[in-house]
């Protein structure tokens, strides 16, 4: 997705960048792994392969993608490759002016390939709000048939949420990559619903899914041994209200009780917008 190709999201403990050429080594060497291939349900690709699929996805507005960085790989002015420092974006706090879009990051991307711990994503579609077993609906339909088609209204998102780094995983990052990567779909791409598929087996996401976000089951496929959670508003307005009060709850229950906690700034919003200029 174009839309997004160009900004960084600074968040608490990690931080969002587009997914870019330079990501690819790295991209490709985490999905020769048949453990990752089986979460994801995903095939081997040859590297001119994944880099085609990163070219399409860039193309792509159904799709939202974006590379996580975990903030303790990261040591602002610390010294790269290149003998420059590394210049990483600040977390957000209530001292920074509230839903400012300032400051460029140019080397973002170069200069944190070693914090890439996984990726995130949303797959846009249409609402089908079609019942047949609803006359009214029905009729509608046949109506609308008759009329040229309206512009497709995409106000959904299937959101995926891969952690390719072993040492990351199981250290309660995943509320808060989903909030993150939900607010801006309600924010930036006006979604209200958001839904997510998880094998029967994968206890811990249904876990967070379920009981840390409320989504709630809505479909199951028996003979793929799969749910369907989905947390859904109205409108976008009403999405965007929701995920903000997830976000205070996670705050209220992340406080820390010894200095040495990982934890949310209490203080801080979900994350703040940064430009992360195109280079290819």
């Amino acid at each position: 997705m174009k839309s997004n190709y160009g900004l960084c999201l600074s968040g608490q403990r990690c931080i969002f960048v587009p997914y870019r050429p330079e990501h690819l080594p790295n991209y490709h060497e985490w999905m020769q792994d048949p453990c990752l291939l089986e979460m994801t349900g995903s095939e081997p690709l040859t590297m001119e392969e994944e880099i085609q699929m990163q070219k399409e996805w860039r193309d792509d507005e159904k799709k939202c993608t974006f590379i996580i960085l975990a903030r303790d790989l990261l040591s602002p002015g610390e010294l790269v490759g290149n003998g420059e420092k590394i210049a990483v974006p600040p977390i957000p706090t209530e001292h920074i002016e509230k839903d400012r879009k300032e400051g460029s990051y140019p080397n973002l991307i170069e200069q944190t390939l070693h914090a890439m711990i996984g990726d995130i994503n949303l797959f846009l579609s249409e609402e089908d709000d079609y019942n047949s077993d609803d006359e009214e609906n029905f009729q509608q339909q046949q109506m609308l048939q008759t009329k040229a088609p309206a512009p497709a209204e995409l106000t959904q998102a299937e959101l995926d949420i891969m952690i390719a780094v072993e040492s990351h995983r199981h250290k309660a990052l995943g509320t808060e990559l989903a909030l993150m990567m939900m607010y801006y779909g309600a924010t930036a791409l006006k979604l209200r619903r958001f839904y997510v598929k998880i094998k029967d087996t994968n206890h811990a996401s249904i876990k967070l899914f379920k009981e840390k976000l409320g989504f709630v089951e809505c479909a199951y496929a028996e003979c793929f041994g799969e749910y369907e959670f989905e947390l859904k508003s109205e409108t976008s307005e009403e999405m965007v209200e929701l995920i903000e009060q997830k976000w205070q709850s996670l705050v209220k229950k992340t406080q820390p009780t010894s200095a040495a906690d990982e934890t949310v700034d209490g203080n801080g919003r979900i994350y703040d917008v940064y430009e992360c200029p195109v280079t290819d």
